[in-house]
Order: C-alpha cells, then sequence, then structure tokens
C-alpha cells in the first residue's frame, strides 16, 4: 500500500488537527512538534516547513478556531440585525459551539501560557466589537458602552454555566437582560443613535 502525498494546506491542516487532539487530551502546556509529528506519522522537521516552532503552531491553532466563530456566526446573523439580535444569534451559537467545540477553545483562551497574551487580545477585540454595537444601537457613550460590553463578554463563560438543559428559554432571559440592561444604561448616559434626531 502506498502513501498518498498530502498537499501543502492539508498537511498544515493536519497539524493543527493533531495539536488540537493533544490539547483536549491533554492540555495546551503538552503539545510539542515532536507529538504532533507522532500523531500525524511523520518526521518532525517537517512540522517545520509550516510552522517556525511549537507556539507558531499554537497560535495557528488559536486563530483557525477563532475563524470558525467569526465566519460561522456572520452566517448565523447578518449585518443589518438588530443589536437584540446579535445577542440572540451570539448566544445560539456560543452554545452550539460549546457543544462542538468548547473543550478545545476553552483550553486555548484559558492557557497562561504562549496563548495568553493572544486570548485577551481576541477578548479586548470582543468587547470593542459590541461597544461599537452598543454606541449605535443605544446612543452610549464610550466609556459606558466599553464597560457594559466588558461585562457582556465576561458574563458568556456564566452564560455557559447556567446551561440546564433549555437553551432556548436561557437564550431569552439572557437577551432580555442585556437588551434591558442597555436600555437603563441608555436611560441615564445615552444620546440619541448616531443618524437619529434627538
Amino acid at each position: 500500500m502506498t502513501q498518498t502525498r498530502l498537499k501543502g494546506a492539508e498537511r498544515r491542516e493536519r497539524f493543527l488537527d493533531a495539536a488540537a487532539q493533544i490539547v483536549i487530551e491533554q492540555g495546551v502546556a503538552a503539545v510539542t512538534m515532536d507529538g504532533v509529528a507522532h500523531l500525524t506519522g511523520v518526521t518532525k522537521a517537517l512540522g517545520y516547513r509550516y510552522f517556525a516552532d511549537r507556539d507558531d503552531l499554537l497560535t495557528a491553532l488559536f486563530d483557525r478556531e477563532t475563524q470558525i466563530y467569526v465566519e460561522r456566526l456572520a452566517t448565523e446573523v447578518g449585518p443589518d440585525s438588530s443589536f437584540e439580535d446579535w445577542v440572540r444569534g451570539s448566544l445560539k451559537y456560543w452554545f452550539r459551539r460549546a457543544d462542538e467545540r468548547g473543550e478545545l477553545f476553552m483550553r486555548l483562551v484559558s492557557d497562561s501560557g504562549p496563548l495568553a497574551a493572544r486570548a485577551k487580545a481576541n477578548q479586548k477585540a470582543n468587547a470593542d466589537g459590541w461597544a461599537l454595537g452598543l454606541q449605535k444601537a443605544f446612543g452610549l457613550p464610550e466609556r459606558q458602552a466599553r464597560q457594559y460590553a466588558w461585562f457582556m463578554v465576561a458574563g458568556a463563560a456564566g452564560a455557559l454555566a447556567a446551561r440546564d438543559g433549555d437553551d432556548e428559554a436561557l437564550i431569552d432571559a439572557l437577551t432580555l437582560a442585556v437588551v434591558a440592561g442597555a436600555n437603563a444604561l441608555a436611560a441615564q448616559y445615552g444620546q440619541p443613535p448616531r443618524g437619529t434626531k434627538a
């Protein structure tokens, strides 16, 4: 039986898949170039054609998982959707992601090693996106929008812990709470949303 040669992009994905398997089974700290090479059945030297080192491999894995999230969320919620639709859609996808790839993603974002800065930057980008949405939808000043956005982002992990088998009811309750909170902040601090008259 002859072994089929893989194209570069396919081999790179196999390396990432092997690293993901190690992360799930043993944690981020257990990922080594040797271990990934062993799982893929090639020499360690071949791994260095695609990744400079272990940290580069882990960064590529983190980026792949983040990109999967961004692309799938974009198909769930359109750019013209309301803020409420974005909250609801994000929660639905967050729960589905937790079911499908949650253990891998949670291990990657909670790493205190080489991925810590990447995870923090990703979390900040998430909060920045929500803050812009809050400013646009509710006319919140930047400061209050950013504070509430960080509350939302930090609360996403708590939302996973609150799951009790009825995701739709939880999503409804959380969406109602987030939108009510944004409305309360708008009543206290808000300005008319951009593009509207007072």
